[in-house]
């Protein structure tokens, strides 16, 4: 892999905690006040590279040399797909990569996604986009979730999004 080659240090990791179970997280400082993060949802295979850092010129080039090994997939590309995918085994990974997209501020596009996806007419995709709360930092995916549990029309999907629920409210995730 690039972060070996190039020796970069790792910083941050997940290995070994509870989260590890579904999501694999690392950061690597390639260059002083230089970062890349990966995460990728172990079950889907729905990953995304960030690139941050104190100067805009090192992330930009960073991002247009990683480019070259992971094929980029644009916001606009992310917010449509799982809109636009038709077969419900594609759309579960286009709404984790919608999640796995959204920074730490809310972002209202990337949440309207999310609760569209929460109306999908597939209990897999809706179920799906209960789980994907786990990788937001937002406490609107609370009150998404809040809605799942009561308003779902599959037990299962009410039953993962009260999981989850309780497992955010007690300090889990």
């Amino acid at each position: 892999m690039v972060t070996r080659a190039g020796e970069w240090q790792l910083v941050e990791t997940n290995e070994g905690e509870v989260s590890a179970a579904y999501m694999v997280f690392r950061t690597w400082a390639p260059a002083p006040g230089l970062w890349l993060s990966l995460v990728e949802d172990t079950t889907t295979q729905a990953c995304v590279l960030i690139v941050f850092g104190n100067n805009d010129e090192q992330v930009a080039d960073l991002a247009h040399r990683m480019s070259v090994f992971v094929p980029v997939m644009p916001r606009e590309e992310v917010v449509a797909g799982p809109g636009t995918a038709e077969d419900p085994q594609k759309r579960i990974p286009a709404v984790l990569r919608v999640a796995l997209a959204a920074g730490p501020e809310f972002d209202a596009e990337l949440f309207q996604v999310l609760t569209d996806t929460a109306q999908d007419p597939d209990p897999f995709v809706r179920n799906a986009t209960a789980w994907s709360t786990t990788y937001l930092e937002w406490p609107q995916s609370l009150d998404l979730l809040r809605d799942m549990t009561s308003r779902d029309s599959d037990e299962h999907v009410r039953q993962s999004a009260r999981d989850l629920l309780n497992d955010f409210q007690s300090g889990g995730s």
